[in-house]
């Protein structure tokens, strides 16, 4: 036998063993996973799986009543038809397949805004479910699935009877909840089996499988999904805001619901291709929801920003709404609060790109209440979030630093400098 006709025969054996050893190592089915969705990867290094403290407990018998109100917050406007029946599918189906209902619920709101028509990220209605992800896994009424035994994959099946896994079916409220509760709770049954036999990304939860399938490549979906989860908890009353910051002996709170909430944007970032620096942070945030005042205090500015030498235009919101979108300047619209802490001095909170305003120049407030929602007025490009400035006597303050913990993330490396 030739030196070169026994290296390729070895060649060959050695090919022949590490196949068998990858197939007897691969997994039986088809890759779950979403077609055409891409990382954001300025987003994915934003905050990390170990930046998070423990998620709260839902409470083990939920109220349907306080439910449905809490359901309706976290919303905002929903018709009257829905208002009962959308929370009423989520609490019986996430019964019927023993799953967290806050959060089912937060899936709706993140994925499909509480929409059943919504579409997106290769799925559609409430909870934009992947036909094509799926397709092959749910048939003859029943969801097909592995669990591993040792070193073996061992069929499973979850009977689905009530519905057809259909397109037009995922586009009914009633359905899709019911085939999302069904394949969360698959999930949390594969979640670490599958997590061994497919490369991932760190994560905290198994809800980023029902993001990305069967290898996640980024742990930010679940991080907004679990902020939803806790703000639903805290509208039905079992968690509450964290506890104050103490700053100059002035306490402290979060400007946004369900905290610890993620920076996106630090103080001192460039803006306008270096024009300008940021004066503050920016905090992630969805269109609509709740801004907070950080602590007690008198609103001294209701207004806008607007181009020019008019940054600074009192007016009331009504006033505000009139003035069109291309007219603001970068601020938008925006309320600042006048606080004193007991040590002395002042702390001025400013809250900026509002979509409404909700108090009036002068009126006394107190940490946690309501002084407008979230918005995208004076931006060009960017998507909603709160823009929070602190501003004491002599200085601006780092509100991510002041309030760190409430508000979490890493600040990303600064830009590379090309010289010539």
């Amino acid at each position: 036998m030739s030196v070169s006709f026994r290296t390729r025969l070895l060649a060959c054996a050695l090919l022949l063993c590490f196949t068998s050893v990858a197939l007897a190592d691969s997994v039986p089915w088809r890759r779950r996973r979403r077609v055409d969705v891409r990382i954001n990867r300025e987003a994915a290094e934003r905050a990390l799986p170990d930046d998070w403290p423990a998620e709260p407990t839902p409470p083990t018998d939920v109220d349907t009543a306080r439910f449905a109100h809490a359901y309706q917050e976290l919303c905002g406007f929903m018709p009257p038809g829905r208002r009962d029946t959308y929370p009423a599918y989520i609490l019986d189906n996430a019964r019927r397949f023993s799953v967290d209902p806050f959060l089912l619920a937060a899936l709706t709101f993140r994925l499909g805004r509480c929409q059943p028509d919504a579409e997106g990220m290769d799925g559609v209605g409430l909870t934009l479910l992947s036909r094509r992800m799926y397709g092959d896994f749910v048939s003859q009424g029943a969801y097909h699935y592995y669990k591993r035994e040792g070193s073996r994959w061992t069929p499973e099946e979850l009977a689905l009877p009530r519905f057809p896994f259909s397109e037009i079916r995922l586009g009914q409220a009633e359905p899709n909840l019911y085939f999302a509760a069904a394949i969360l709770s698959v999930w949390k049954q594969q979640q670490h089996d599958v997590d061994g036999a497919f490369t991932q990304a760190p994560h905290r939860h198994y809800v980023s499988h029902f993001i990305w399938g069967d290898s996640v490549r980024s742990s930010r979906a679940e991080d907004r999904i679990l902020t939803d989860r806790r703000r639903l908890l805290q509208y039905y009353g079992v968690v509450s805001m964290p506890p104050p910051i103490v700053y100059e002996g002035l306490a402290l709170g979060a400007p946004l619901d369900g905290a610890p909430r993620v920076v996106s944007s630090y103080i001192g970032d460039e803006r306008d291709l270096g024009a300008r620096t940021h004066r503050g942070v920016d905090v992630e945030a969805v269109l609509g929801e709740p801004v907070r005042s950080v602590a007690d205090g008198r609103v001294n500015f209701v207004g806008v920003d607007l181009p020019g030498h008019h940054a600074h235009e009192s007016m009331d919101n009504e006033a505000a709404q009139a003035i069109p979108a291309d007219r603001f300047g970068a601020g938008g619209r925006y309320v600042c609060v006048l606080h004193h802490p007991p040590a002395g001095g002042y702390l001025r909170s400013c809250y900026m790109h509002l979509d409404t305003m909700t108090v009036r120049a002068g009126q006394e407030v107190h940490r946690g209440d309501q002084i407008g929602t979230v918005g995208r007025t004076g931006m060009r490009v960017s998507s909603p979030h709160l823009h929070l400035e602190f501003h004491a006597p002599d200085e601006l303050l780092d509100a991510s630093v002041v309030l760190n913990g409430m508000l979490i993330g890493h600040r990303p490396p600064p830009p590379r400098r090309h010289h010539r």
